[in-house]
């Protein structure tokens, strides 16, 4: 979208163009004729297809200061107005104007990359809020709506990947320690010895 917004003489139309020719193969992408005809396409997200249409989408990502507040800002007297002149003039010759490091798209991934190493540094605990009904009233769970929020959420995913990982893992000596008693009876070695350890954690490999 950056791309576009910095060709001569874009239009949004254009851009929808130039995404059914990229983007047509995806599996995840659709554009029927009808949709064509009106420049619209549908994403398959997680929870399912999502139609788009472009409409100002160009105008909007290059997050221009209108014409008429700028104008405004120009004829204004004030000094709180002059400062901030000052301000969007210093942006625009240190480049921070420009559509490649303004647009909403940019700044967009730029948060992401941000939020994501954020994440990486830390160790997440994540709540999954569920609405129990559409229609917001007390005391009343619809099952069908509830699991489906579950779905979309990917909890049901992270419980089926957690059962098949097994989360609750022990070291060897731990489990031994604990376990042992379920062991051969004839075998009076200590449940913590060396050979036993050695023992115990080939057969686990």
């Amino acid at each position: 979208m950056d791309e576009q917004c910095i060709v001569p003489k874009s239009t949004d139309q254009k851009f929808c163009r130039y995404l059914y020719s990229r983007c047509d193969t995806h599996e995840r992408f659709a554009a029927s004729s009808a949709q064509r005809v009106d420049y619209k396409f549908s994403v398959e997200h997680y929870a399912g297809p999502v139609e788009y249409t472009t409409d100002s989408w160009l105008e909007k990502n290059k997050d221009q200061l209108p014409t008429a507040a700028a104008q405004l800002l120009v004829s204004s007297e004030f000094d709180l107005i002059g400062e901030i002149k000052s301000f969007v003039r210093t942006e625009e010759r240190q480049g921070r104007g420009s559509v490649a490091t303004k647009s909403v798209s940019a700044q967009f991934s730029s948060q992401l990359r941000t939020l994501r190493d954020r994440i990486d540094q830390t160790v997440p605990h994540y709540i999954r809020c569920l609405k129990p009904n559409d229609d917001l009233v007390p005391d009343r769970f619809e099952p069908k709506n509830i699991v489906e929020q579950l779905r979309c959420g990917g909890v049901l995913e992270a419980v089926r990947v957690s059962r098949a990982g097994y989360p609750t893992r022990y070291p060897h000596d731990v489990f031994m320690a604990r376990y042992y008693i379920l062991g051969d009876r004839d075998d009076n070695t200590s449940p913590v010895s060396p050979i036993n350890h050695r023992n115990f954690q080939s057969m686990g490999e």
